[in-house]
């Protein structure tokens, strides 16, 4: 028995260059369009810092103090000392309510009295 290579008929370069070409053509529209629109873009609608600020106040019956709201290119960043866990967890829904796109790191620290 002799063993036989099988090899694959080798294209013509041309046939090869316009294939790839095509390649190219169908992924750059794809790619231009994910680099073009920016990455934050969404967050058009994130509130003024001092806006949450009186919303936290206001929504947690003034039970959260120290509050500080940083917005930045990251997101919304939360800051302030509460009693209890539940109000801290009342921050993130006040702060959710009205920016539900934008991503929140709350840094909440919970202290008992």
């Amino acid at each position: 028995m002799s063993l036989q290579i099988l090899q694959k008929p080798r294209r013509a370069f041309a046939e090869e260059t316009s294939i790839l070409d095509g390649l190219r053509k169908s992924l750059n529209p794809v790619v231009e369009q994910e680099v073009s629109a920016p990455a934050f873009s969404k967050w058009d609608s994130c509130p003024e810092p001092a806006e949450l600020e009186t919303e936290i106040v206001s929504g947690t019956h003034q039970q959260v103090r120290n509050i500080k709201v940083r917005c930045d290119h990251s997101g919304i960043t939360v800051y302030g000392v509460s009693s209890s866990y539940y109000l801290k967890q009342l921050v993130t829904t006040i702060v959710q309510t009205f920016a539900p796109s934008v991503p929140l790191m709350n840094r909440v620290l919970v202290q008992a009295k």
